[in-house]
């Protein structure tokens, strides 16, 4: 399992080193008035762009405004618009934004149940979305456990876990390249005591206290430990 981190702006290139790669926030590419700005930009380049559809409450970025970030950071891949359980709307966005973007347009797994979201991860790996993304807020140990059982991943594909669930994710072993992205080590809680729930978001432009710092390299030392 690969990890990317959601760093808080005053903390990027000490915590980048750790990553495996960078993961950047669309929205935040369109914004030059935030602090930090430059630098996020410039230590984003070929990063996976996500959406920003958690970030902005539900309400991913168009098609138009994804291509208009990537021209900031070249990311490897653009995370096309999703919607939560809507499985139609979320494969039509991938469809569309591929035409228009020139390397790697990701998707994520969405539908209203289990028959819906095996359905939207097949569209998608069809389709040649890279990579095929799994979001935290669905029930995907249950989808991404059918899927392993109809032996669906393959080699030499890239899927990403949007978020840490639980901390068994780190140790899956599924055919292809496996990645995460989360923001968790950097809120103030020990994952080593199994605190994962109810941390609400980070505040990415707020600085770390030393405790809190010490705490974040705890943190991501225990998740590669784990993996």
């Amino acid at each position: 399992m690969e990890f990317s981190f959601e760093i808080p702006m005053p903390h990027l290139k000490e915590y980048l080193s750790v990553s495996d790669f960078p993961f950047g926030l669309a929205h935040l590419m369109l914004d030059t008035n935030f602090k930090h700005a430059g630098t996020y930009h410039s230590v984003m380049e070929n990063c996976l762009l996500d959406n920003s559809m958690y970030e902005l409450g539900d309400n991913p970025l168009s098609n138009a405004e994804l291509i208009e970030a990537a021209k900031v950071c070249h990311p490897v891949s653009i995370i096309a618009p999703d919607w939560m359980d809507d499985m139609y709307k979320t494969v039509e966005a991938v469809h569309n934004l591929k035409p228009g973007y020139p390397t790697f347009v990701g998707g994520v797994v969405q539908g209203k149940d289990l028959e819906e979201r095996i359905e939207c991860f097949h569209i998608l790996q069809d389709s040649g979305a890279r990579p095929i993304c799994f979001p935290f807020r669905t029930p995907r140990a249950e989808t991404i456990g059918h899927l392993h059982a109809a032996k669906a991943f393959k080699e030499g594909e890239w899927y990403h876990l949007l978020g840490l669930q639980q901390l068994w994710e780190l140790s899956w072993t599924f055919p292809g390249r496996w990645s995460m992205d989360t923001a968790k080590p950097f809120k103030g809680e020990k994952l080593s005591r199994n605190k994962l729930r109810g941390l609400g978001r980070l505040d990415l432009h707020k600085e770390l206290t030393e405790h809190d710092r010490l705490i974040a390299h705890r943190n991501i030392a225990f998740l590669r430990k784990k993996r």
